[in-house]
């Protein structure tokens, strides 16, 4: 039995050895697997700040146009103040469609944030 005693701890020894080489390359991958996923989740840290700045400027100028329209009682009060006696409807028509695309951006704007 002695001779087959050091060939059996040679092929132990060597099962062993492909099993800890195995489990080095696993512990790469995975070392580099943790370091990809720490710089994409700092991108996506820096990429969430943006937003949220974003966001916020965008609410701020979303409660500034919503002020600004609401500095006047009704809709009506900006309809006669921006109507003058050579312009008429026409210029009505150009006031008009200015506010709705002004206000389509801001729809769009708060859209994208969500």
């Amino acid at each position: 039995m002695e001779p087959n005693h050091p060939r059996i701890l040679e092929q132990k020894l060597s099962e062993f050895e492909k099993k800890l080489a195995i489990l080095i390359n696993i512990k790469e991958t995975l070392d580099w697997t943790v370091h990809e996923l720490q710089r994409e989740n700092a991108e996506l840290k820096k990429s969430n700040q943006k937003l949220q700045e974003e966001t916020k400027n965008l609410k701020k100028k979303y409660s500034s146009l919503e002020k600004d329209f609401n500095k006047s009682k009704s809709f009506a009060k900006i309809v006669t103040s921006k109507l003058t006696p050579t312009a008429g409807m026409a210029e009505l028509k150009a006031t008009v469609e200015q506010y709705i695309e002004e206000i389509d951006k801001c729809i769009l704007m708060l859209e994208d944030t969500l």
